[in-house]
């Protein structure tokens, strides 16, 4: 029973490369620490499914969206268990086989996995994953941990419930792993012909203003297929027109070369999502480093000002004492010499003399250079410090820059 990929002569050497390339990336992000520890799991999942080799397409929506009919319905044939409840608590795998296996083999990871004829080419598994959005924790989690290992995205979305957050969020998911996207809009039955078209126009319109999508959209309902099916009619519910697109996906390359491309874009946006977080750190001691830089020179000019200030001021006090040392000279010259000895005025009125005529002005003078001085410290640490504080809130607004970038 064929049910995998078999490769030989460059694909499977290119293989090989590939399966290298997964565990040396995963080697370089252990080196990163512990925060990378979900994106070497998922390399670990690619490398574990290139070696099991098949090509993944994968079922994704809410719980209740119809996702195991649907899968059914591409299938033609009523093969996995349907409810109005989250029944599906596993990943439901159905590769390609040339027999059908009406009871699932459950494998070591806990997936379920059937065989059918019908996944769409010989090494093509469909993959019924648990809904998003469910009360079950649990369901959530196994669907987001299993969308990075797809090949191909249908994203299934209940008509009745088009678009919401949760959608959007594994939407923008699915797309940062690089994967092939279509939308497939189920239930239609429960639409008018009108609301359908509005129901389209609206999913088109939030793809692409909230993700930038503008993927394939399928409206069908799976109910009606499979009513269709069971009464050996016709397909009546547009399930069709998505069998045809992916028997053209599947038939524009081998699939186990897509798988080995898809993979390798899953790994390139891994890779890419990091060399962008160092790049933003790099520029951030960049930016601290400049800053740095800034700040030195400031103390070089500040520390520059303020030597011509103290040079000029020391001057002008030199200037002083010099005039006083003058003035001194003159007055004892005058008043003190031996051919005034009798004639001398008193002791307090040599003193006054000496107060006014030496001393004078230089108090008020050397206040006047000192004064100068320390106004002119103060007025550039004034601007000195506020640029500091400025150079700190671009600091501080860098900071936070990155920070609201993380996941």
């Amino acid at each position: 029973m064929n049910t995998t990929l078999t490769l030989d002569g460059p694909l499977a050497a290119l293989r090989e490369s590939e399966i290298r390339l997964l565990g040396d990336i995963a080697a370089t992000l252990a080196e990163m620490g512990d925060t990378t520890q979900e994106d070497r799991k998922r390399l670990q999942d690619v490398t574990y499914d290139l070696r099991d080799l098949f090509f993944l397409v994968a079922v994704i929506g809410e719980f209740n969206a119809g996702k195991s009919s649907f899968v059914n319905a591409i299938l033609g044939d009523e093969l996995l268990p349907v409810g109005v409840t989250p029944t599906t608590e596993a990943i439901e795998l159905i590769r390609y086989g040339d027999t059908i296996s009406r009871k699932p083999t459950m494998r070591e990871d806990g997936i379920r996995e059937w065989t059918h004829p019908n996944t769409g080419a010989p090494g093509v598994a469909m993959v019924d994953t648990p809904g998003t959005g469910s009360v079950f924790q649990k369901h959530e989690s196994v669907a987001k941990a299993f969308l990075h290992r797809s090949d191909l995205v249908i994203f299934l979305i209940s008509a009745k419930r088009a678009f919401g957050e949760t959608e959007r969020l594994y939407l923008e998911l699915a797309k940062n792993y690089g994967k092939k996207i279509i939308l497939v809009v189920n239930q239609i039955d429960l639409l008018q012909p009108k609301e359908q078209q509005e129901v389209r126009r609206f999913i088109e319109r939030q793809a692409e203003e909230m993700l930038d999508l503008r993927p394939l959209i399928f409206m069908v309902s799976a109910r009606e297929a499979l009513t269709a099916a069971r009464n050996g009619q016709p397909d009546s519910g547009n399930i069709e027109a998505i069998r045809a697109h992916l028997r053209g996906v599947f038939s524009e390359a081998p699939p186990a070369k897509q798988k080995l491309l898809a993979q390798l874009d899953m790994a390139e946006n891994v890779v890419k999502r990091y060399q962008d977080g160092i790049q933003g750190k790099a520029d951030l001691v960049s930016a601290d480093t400049a800053k740095v830089r800034e700040v030195q020179q400031e103390l070089e000019k500040q520390a520059g000002g303020l030597d011509s200030q103290l040079a000029g001021a020391r001057a002008e006090i030199d200037a002083v004492f010099e005039g006083m040392r003058q003035r001194g000279i003159t007055f004892i010259d005058s008043n003190l010499s031996p051919r005034k000895i009798g004639r001398m005025p008193s002791r307090e009125a040599l003193q006054s003399q000496f107060q006014e005529v030496v001393i004078g002005r230089a108090m008020r003078d050397i206040n006047e250079a000192t004064g100068g001085y320390i106004n002119a410290v103060i007025d550039q640490s004034r601007l000195y410090w506020r640029g500091i504080i400025e150079r700190l809130n671009q600091l501080r607004d860098l900071l936070e820059q990155e920070l609201s970038g993380l996941d």
